[in-house]
């Protein structure tokens, strides 16, 4: 029967803000400018047009003026469905963040008697050029270096980044109910065509949110701007299926949040057995939260129970647990910076690899893990800026592991985005990866991206 061994993460890291000194320019907003009039709804002009589609549902269309709001056939516009708690972060969004929801104006807006559905979402083309072996071709996998290959290049076109999405409004009572479908084309094999994947498939009420969505463990304003889809290797990018409860805690700018999730566990069951990973409990997790007028803070908690089932036995478990520390902080109108840190022991799978690994024939731990992200966006002009990422991931090296099993991994990417016109954009981003394996043996890749977007109106 195996064993779990919990192991102690030590690891101490200082991290450096880094920042491009540039003259002040204007920030390019890819958002509504609508203001916050109280903390429940949010009310001002918005462009609009009229069309002869047949009540109760009516198209609203960017063209006329901000001042013309072309109502439903209650009176309703757009702007009737708009809160502070789902739009209110978007009055902050920078142009080109591939992680925000469509703004919930102009464009496709459908308004009937009693609801409202923005259709959103973009064409992205990605064009890859692989200077050194990778086996992802997608996107840039850097655990997926292989180490000692004779070397290779990839060339790969593809535009599975592209996304749809149906944002549904109406109101219940005193609240804005609001169900939010997306989903986008990594589905299917690495380096295949894509099928469609759900990524988002949850509805709010008030403070209760339920379905498929971010992980409360995560924070996706304080991710940087990269065009390669997978992102810093610390980064914590999962969603995954959640009830969760916010709370804002008075109007200090802290808030709160509390959250039963989908307990994936990802096991490297030892040689020697055969059995199954079993998830008998959801993974809690709580995070608290400070956003301020240049800066904005989480720290969140994840606990876990890991089980492991071997033919004909009783399940065994093991606890495990995390934490998630990010930020961003604006240094200039022109300059903000990124950081993040995370620590905790079996939470491997929240960052694509192993939450258990193999020990020996007969026996596994549940592995320690410590990464860390700093970035910077520079804004050079309204229709120009620059992203800068590094990151690491280290994982403990517990004796009798495979001596090709991960050990640490690095990601770099470096890129520049310019938006020609008013919902296009063209970018191109050099990429730098590392694996380094138990035995210490390591492998580095580096990557030519250039990509192409449009984005729904």
């Amino acid at each position: 029967m195996p064993h779990f061994r919990l192991s102690r993460n030590t690891a101490f890291v200082l991290i450096t803000a880094v920042a491009f000194a540039t003259p002040p320019a204007t920030t390019a907003q890819n958002t509504s400018t609508n203001s916050l009039t109280d903390p429940k709804q949010i009310t001002s002009s918005e462009s609009a047009a009229e069309t002869d589609l047949p009540l109760p549902l009516r198209y609203q269309a960017d063209g006329i003026s901000d001042g013309d709001v072309m109502p439903g056939a209650s009176g309703l516009s757009a702007a009737d469905f708009r809160t502070a708690d789902f739009d209110g972060g978007l009055l902050k969004q920078h142009e080109n963040d591939f992680t925000a929801v469509p703004e919930f104006s102009g464009g496709i807006v459908i308004v009937g008697d009693k609801a409202a559905m923005k259709i959103g979402g973009f064409i992205k083309a990605d064009f890859i050029s692989d200077l050194a072996p990778i086996e992802s071709e997608d996107s840039f996998i850097t655990t997926d270096i292989p180490v000692g290959v004779a070397d290779y290049q990839n060339a790969r076109f593809h535009a599975k980044q592209s996304r749809l999405s149906f944002d549904t409004r109406w109101r219940v009572e005193q609240d804005i109910a609001r169900a939010f479908v997306e989903a986008d084309f990594f589905g299917g094999g690495d380096g295949a065509n894509g099928s469609l994947r759900l990524r988002h498939a949850y509805g709010t009420l008030g403070r209760f949110t339920a379905g498929q969505t971010w992980t409360t463990f995560t924070d996706p304003s304080a991710v940087p701007q990269t065009l390669d889809f997978e992102g810093a290797v610390s980064n914590v990018n999962r969603r995954q299926g959640l009830v969760r409860f916010d709370q804002p805690l008075g109007r200090s700018g802290w808030s709160w949040a509390a959250s039963l999730e989908d307990p994936t566990i990802d096991i490297e069951v030892p040689t020697g057995l055969s059995g199954q990973p079993r998830s008998e409990s959801p993974d809690f997790i709580t995070h608290l939260r400070w956003e301020g007028e240049y800066a904005e803070t989480q720290t969140a908690v994840v606990l876990r129970k890991l089980g492991f089932q071997q033919a004909g036995q009783e399940v065994i478990t093991g606890t495990a647990w995390g934490v998630n520390t990010t930020g961003s902080f604006r240094l200039t109108d022109c300059t903000r910076v990124y950081s993040q840190l995370t620590v905790g022991e079996g939470i491997g799978s929240y960052r694509g690899s192993p939450d258990i690994v193999s020990t020996g024939p007969n026996s596994a731990a549940i592995l320690p893990m410590f990464g860390w992200m700093i970035g910077c966006k520079q804004t050079w002009s309204d229709r120009l800026t620059s992203n800068l990422t590094f990151s690491q991931l280290t994982l403990d090296d517990i004796a009798g592991q495979s001596a090709s099993n991960l050990r640490q991994t690095k990601y770099l990417a470096i890129n520049t985005i310019f938006n020609p016109y008013e919902r296009v954009f063209a970018g191109a981003e050099y990429l730098y990866g590392m694996r380094e394996n138990q035995d210490s043996r390591q492998a580095d890749a580096h990557r030519i991206q250039i990509s192409f977007g449009f984005y729904l109106p």
